[in-house]
């Protein structure tokens, strides 16, 4: 229980009093940690639009409200935790648009460095995180019982 006590401790986890809204067109771009450049909601917005248009098969991409949201999640400041990733949730204007954006890495190019962030469904990683909040939620339970369990026979 020691051991269990002590990993639970030390894992950054997101908690969440009620199941995660669904977005079913929202992506979450994971900005990686060694970043060296300040991506903002504009830079990443434009990002995204060129990345549309490399994908578009005929080349004829027309910039149509595809983005309708960049929303920018500090996971960092949220967990307390240096080496927790930053998240921004991009919401699409259909799966279509999520679904293309996703199909190829989307690798941007600053000052000749060029970095991919990836871009994972709002949904799945979500309910993983949902999943890994409840399965704590239970060790916690578990472990609080136990110390409980040991305090009354300590006691006797």
């Amino acid at each position: 229980y020691q051991k269990l006590k002590k990993r639970l401790s030390h894992r950054k986890i997101w908690y969440f009093s009620v199941p995660p809204e669904k977005k079913p067109n929202a992506l979450l771009a994971i900005i990686p940690l060694d970043l060296s450049i300040n991506i903002n909601h504009q830079r990443l917005l434009d990002y995204l639009y060129d990345h549309l248009k490399n994908l578009s098969i005929d080349g004829n991409f027309v910039k149509q409200d595809q983005i309708l949201s960049i929303e920018f999640m500090p996971l960092s400041c949220i967990l307390n935790s240096h080496d927790i990733q930053n998240q921004f949730i991009i919401d699409c204007d259909s799966i279509e648009t999520k679904e293309k954006l996703m199909e190829k890495p989307f690798k941007i190019s600053f000052n000749k460095q060029s970095i991919t962030i990836e871009l994972r469904s709002y949904d799945d990683n979500m309910h993983k995180e949902y999943e890994k909040s409840i399965k704590a939620e239970k060790y916690r339970e578990l472990i609080k019982n136990h110390e409980q369990a040991i305090k009354r026979t300590s006691t006797k």
